[in-house]
């Protein structure tokens, strides 16, 4: 295995802070990305920080966070992000259908209105590596400039850690 788990009482005092204040903002777990991220503890502070404001302080609304982390999931073919992140979809609201197509890789057929538009973005992203002016025109419309770029620093900062969890080969 190329990382271990860490134990509070192993750690150095730089990352002992790091740790509680990630064990703090979520209700005593450190979930195992930061438990990698922690042989830099300050890179494990700024990304939990822009994690929390990507996962919560958003204009998308969970679903659509949800959706478009689900999205980055499949691309990456990341077992542990999806693992995580499939429940959290249901207790957003995302229908089991719509979870079920995003893993097989197909367009959810009962996906409507700005979820849809969420989707469309995020997929078309990731085959294109671009998005057509016609889906930013519309997504900026609909959602702002503000959430456009928030989405967009979703796809990247999902992306980031599942490159992480695969360079470690984390599995669910």
């Amino acid at each position: 295995m190329r990382y271990s788990l860490l134990s509070p009482q192993t750690l150095t005092p730089e990352q002992k802070a790091v740790y509680d204040s990630i064990a703090a903002a979520r209700k005593g777990s450190v979930p195992t990305p930061f438990h990698i991220f922690l042989q830099s503890p300050e890179l494990a502070d700024r990304a939990q920080q822009l994690g929390s404001l990507l996962r919560y302080r958003t204009g998308l609304t969970p679903r659509q966070s949800e959706i478009a982390i689900l999205v980055t999931a499949k691309h990456w073919d990341e077992e542990y992000e999806w693992s995580v992140h499939a429940p959290e979809a249901r207790k957003a609201g995302v229908a089991e259908d719509v979870i079920e197509a995003i893993r097989t890789g197909t367009r959810p057929a009962s996906l409507a209105g700005d979820d849809a538009l969420v989707y469309e973005f995020a997929n078309t992203f990731y085959a294109k590596r671009d998005v057509p002016d016609e889906v930013f025109e519309r997504a900026v419309t609909r959602f702002g400039q503000k959430s456009v770029v928030e989405l967009s620093a979703i796809l990247g900062y999902y992306s980031m850690l599942a490159i992480v969890m695969r360079v470690y080969r984390v599995k669910p």
